[in-house]
């Protein structure tokens, strides 16, 4: 019975020891994941444009505060792009619309110089899918189409918090392998939200 006791004290005092280690070990876990959620951006931009052109932008982004200075992360691009009357068929007069849908995604770093300046860089890979119009002798005839276009983008831009961790942006950036696929114009203007904790 008195082995028993003792084994009985021996085993609480050894939990009773050991027990704020294993609050220490569930407290850090649980602190290191604040502090990875604390450093996590989101937000992106939205563009709509209507009349002759059509584009409707979706570019959402998800990204990491490396440091203070220096966030790196990810982009999603959708873009719904409708140009009227692009193509005509001086045989018939009929004119037809050039639709596309346009999908992708890039890797971003963004560099705070100073507190509301910052340089951007981007790898911008897409797909385009769209309606080719062409004749075959006075008959105008559609195919489906696929071009993937890649962009590298460098630039900068200027930013305005309304909160610690969240900002309105605007920035302008080139497009160093700009080609005639290319959905974009140089310079290329953007604005968006960013949004952290």
């Amino acid at each position: 019975m008195e082995k028993t006791k003792n084994f009985l004290l021996l085993l609480l005092l050894i939990f009773v020891l050991f027990q704020p280690n294993f609050t220490s070990a569930q407290e850090n876990q649980q602190r290191n994941k604040s502090a990875f959620t604390e450093k996590l951006v989101y937000g992106g931009g939205f563009g709509l444009q209507f009349g002759t052109l059509t584009l409707i932008d979706l570019s959402p982004v998800i990204g990491y505060r490396l440091t203070p200075k220096l966030e790196t992360g990810l982009g999603f691009t959708y873009k719904y792009y409708k140009y009227k009357n692009y193509w005509y068929n001086p045989v018939t007069g009929q004119r037809y619309d050039l639709k596309s849908n346009i999908t992708g995604g890039s890797v971003y770093a963004k560099y705070h110089i100073f507190e509301n300046v910052f340089a951007h860089t981007e790898f911008e890979q897409l797909r385009y899918n769209y309606t080719n119009y062409h004749f075959n002798g006075s008959v105008m005839e559609t195919d489906k189409q696929v071009a993937d276009i890649t962009s590298v983008f460098v630039g900068g831009g200027y930013r305005q918090r309304f909160s610690q961790n969240s900002y309105f942006y605007i920035m302008a950036l080139w497009n160093l392998t700009e080609d005639a696929m290319s959905p974009y114009n140089n310079p290329l203007i953007r604005m968006g939200v960013i949004l952290g904790r």
